[in-house]
């Protein structure tokens, strides 16, 4: 009885969080004075996840159609506030639960908010992740993928801990002004 309520329950929590796509397209797409940013996630796996869920004011999956093995990005327009990297779906029997704090961030509106690098090893059954600031990769991708978008909005760090690499750059271009 217990493993079917806490399927049932793994359900609804799972199908709360809506599926969302990266953007595609080099257009900026947040409203002025809109209370909406951008997230950038960085994910580097050793193989293929079914999901990462995303706790928050919009809670996101990102699923396995996105999550193949090898790196890639996420840029993704979202609500302002408080997130969290809540669960990693490994494949169809384990879940990689991941504890609260560490994997805390902020989407901040009007900016694009660059949380880190979710890098996602595999050892047998078992699974090792972590969140790591890679900001002048995080930049290059930018620069080379959404050169429009990244020319009308300021990017931020905005996970674990504080980088001030992305304030530094933005003054050496713009001359402390």
């Amino acid at each position: 009885m217990k493993l079917i309520t806490s399927l049932i329950l793994s359900f609804l929590i799972i199908s709360c969080a809506q599926q969302v796509s990266s953007i595609k397209d080099d257009k900026d797409t947040l409203e002025q004075q809109s209370n909406t940013g951008y997230l950038l996630i960085g994910v580097d796996l050793s193989y293929g996840l079914k999901y990462i869920d995303i706790s928050g004011k919009k809670p996101i999956k990102l699923t396995e159609e996105d999550l193949r093995s090898g790196k890639s990005y996420f840029l993704i327009d979202m609500p302002a506030g408080d997130y969290a990297f809540k669960d990693i779906g490994l494949n169809h029997l384990f879940t990689y639960t991941l504890k609260k704090g560490y994997w805390d961030f902020q989407v901040e509106p009007g900016v694009i908010s660059y949380v880190g690098h979710l890098r996602v090893n595999s050892y047998g059954i078992g699974a090792n992740a972590e969140l790591e600031n890679r900001s002048s990769q995080a930049l290059t991708f930018l620069e080379e993928e959404f050169p429009n978008i990244l020319k009308s909005r300021r990017v931020r760090y905005r996970g674990p801990g504080e980088d001030p690499f992305f304030e530094k750059v933005e003054n050496e271009f713009t001359g402390g002004l």
